[in-house]
Formats: structure tokens, sequence, C-alpha cells
């Protein structure tokens, strides 16, 4: 698990700082959506894969039974009971704001516009929307502008939504990275600028616009939700007036590198040799019996094929080769337990 996430964070990290980089202030909105949500599930899935080990490892491999630890490490096993009580408050905070959403739209009246549904609210806020559901204040709705409704309409129908949900579900499963945090940032202001480019798209007038968004400013903010609740910044603002560079698709085009870069450096390593795998095997075979029982067969011994651990280097030595083996070579073998010193007699 630990080295899932490490990986997972190595993979995060180079895909968010390539956008940060290069795409971020490019005006390819709906390319830099995919490349966001393409590159969250790539370092989700990258770590998993793995390019196998050569054939005569897979031959020892096939020939090793398979142990199952019968010993826990205490600390460990504290450390994961921990991780799935925080796991768990988290996602029950995910599905607290999905009910407290649920309860304003079956409490407040309802109107259908276009796509969308719009919930007419008593609460003091800025619109603002969730799935198909635009969230404005009752006493507001006959004088908002066009233009607000065009950028919320925009969310609904480019299904912002979705992605926030699928950025929170990583979140709560991976929250020891806070890197997840800057990327769902980079997401919702993405999101904006495809809702800003939507309005000015179809009114042709930016300078409004802009006053329009300083007036709706709005410092409150729902985690699920998008809208005038994500801060207006200057990015937002000078995005606008932007115009598309030519270098945009060559920046673009520098992807491709870009994934099959983090494909070699996060994906799982191809394993030990053959020879290793044997030598780990020859002091761990009967390890079970071992821990249960307390002796270890003396016939085996004998014969060599087992060799016992009578040393912390070789036990150094031993962790240094399961360290290094890919996922399926560390399922044929058992770990070895925490190193005990000798008493002393």
């Amino acid at each position: 698990m630990i080295l899932y996430v490490l990986r997972f964070s190595l993979a995060l990290a180079l895909i968010l700082g390539f956008y940060k980089l290069l795409l971020e202030k490019e005006k390819s909105y709906n390319f830099n959506r995919f490349y966001l949500l393409g590159g969250l599930l790539f370092s989700l899935i990258v770590p998993l894969i793995s390019f196998g080990a050569s054939r005569d490892v897979k031959q020892i491999i096939n020939e090793m039974p398979v142990y199952i630890p019968t010993n826990y490490n205490h600390q460990v096993s504290l450390l994961v009971l921990v991780y799935w009580i925080i796991t768990s408050l988290f996602f029950l905070r995910f599905g607290v704001h999905i009910f407290d959403f649920i309860r304003k739209i079956r409490k407040h009246e309802r109107l259908t516009l276009e796509h969308a549904v719009v919930v007419l609210t008593d609460q003091k806020i800025t619109p603002y929307s969730f799935l198909k559901y635009i969230f404005i204040r009752k006493e507001q709705y006959d004088s908002i502008p066009p233009e607000i409704l065009k950028h919320e309409l925009a969310h609904v129908t480019q299904l912002h939504t979705i992605d926030i949900f699928f950025i929170e579900l990583v979140k709560n499963f991976i929250w020891v990275n806070p890197m997840l945090i800057i990327y769902k940032r980079a997401m919702q202001l993405n999101h904006e600028f495809l809702a800003d480019n939507s309005v000015v798209h179809s009114h042709n007038n930016i300078k409004y616009y802009q006053g329009l968004l300083i007036d709706y400013l709005d410092a409150s903010k729902t985690p699920l939700s998008c809208g005038f609740n994500f801060s207006v910044t200057k990015k937002r603002l000078k995005m606008m007036r932007k115009q598309k560079e030519k270098i945009h698709s060559i920046k673009q085009s520098m992807v491709i590198p870009l994934f099959i870069l983090i494909l070699i450096a996060c994906s799982d390593n191809p394993g030990v040799s053959g020879e290793e795998m044997l030598k780990y095997w020859r002091s761990t075979a009967n390890m079970e019996e071992v821990l249960r029982t307390g002796t270890m067969d003396d016939e085996e011994l004998k014969k060599g094929i087992i060799v016992p651990i009578e040393t912390k280097a070789r036990y150094d030595s031993l962790m240094d080769i399961y360290n290094r083996m890919n996922k399926a070579q560390k399922k044929s073998v058992y770990k070895l337990p925490a190193y005990l010193e000798p008493i002393a007699e």
C-alpha cells in the first residue's frame, strides 16, 4: 500500500507539474479538462502495471508454494485501523454533503431551465450548481443577469460535478497526499475557464461580464458544487482576454512522452533475478512452521535445502531482495517478520 501511494504520488506530481508549467495558461480548456481527468486516472492505474519478470524467474515462482502469514505486526495493524477510521470519516463527510444537497432540493421550489433544474432557496447565497441543479436565491431569480445563468448552465451541461466527484473519491481514499487538494483546485479553476468561455462566446461582452463576476464574488465555498463560490481570481479575468498561442499544439504533443516517462518510472518493477528468488526462498520456505513450532527441520538443514538466518546482515540482505520483488514475486513467498536480536545466554 505504501509503495502504491508513493508511485501514485510521483505520477501525480509529474502530471500536475507539467500542467502548471505548460498547460494551465493555455486557452485549450477542453483539452486541459481531459488531461487532468486522464492524468488522475493514469496515476491511479500506473502503479498497478507490471511488465513482468524474465521467463526463468516466472518458472521459479510457479514452482514455489504460496504461504499465508499467521503472525501480524501489531503496529502495522494499528496503522491500518487508523487509516480506515480516518477514511471512513472522510466518506461520512462526503455523504453529509450529498445529503445536504438532497435536502435542499426537496425542501425548496424547483423550476425547469433548459437542461437544468433551478432550486429557489431562501438562503443568502450566490448562484452555484450541483449535477443538474442550479441553486439561486429566490428573491434574486427574476433580476439575475442572463450571463450568470449561462455560466451555471455551462457547469450543468458540461457535467463538471462528475469531475469533482471523481477527485473527491480519490481524496477520500488517498487523504495522506495533500497534492490532491492542489489538483482539485486546478480542476475547479479550469471548470470556471470553461464556463466563462461559454458565456463570452454567447454574449460577447467581456468587460460587462467581468464586472458581473466581481459583483457576484462570494468567499463561501461548497466542496462538491461549481459556481461563484469559487473565488474570482486574476487568472480568470486575464484568461478571458488572452489569445490562444501558436505553440499550444506543441505543448499538447509533449503529453505523450510525459505519460511514457511516468509509465517507466512509476509502474511495478520487473522484479529480482531467479537466483535471488531462490536465495530468499531457501531461507523462508518453512518460516510458517518455524514460527508455529519454534523448531526447524534438521533433515532439510543437513541437505542444504533450507538455509538458516543466523545474522542481522543476512536478514537485511533477504529483506533487500524482498523489497525489490514485483507484486507477483511477493505473493509467491513468505514475508519475513521483524528481526529479533538473539537472547544472550
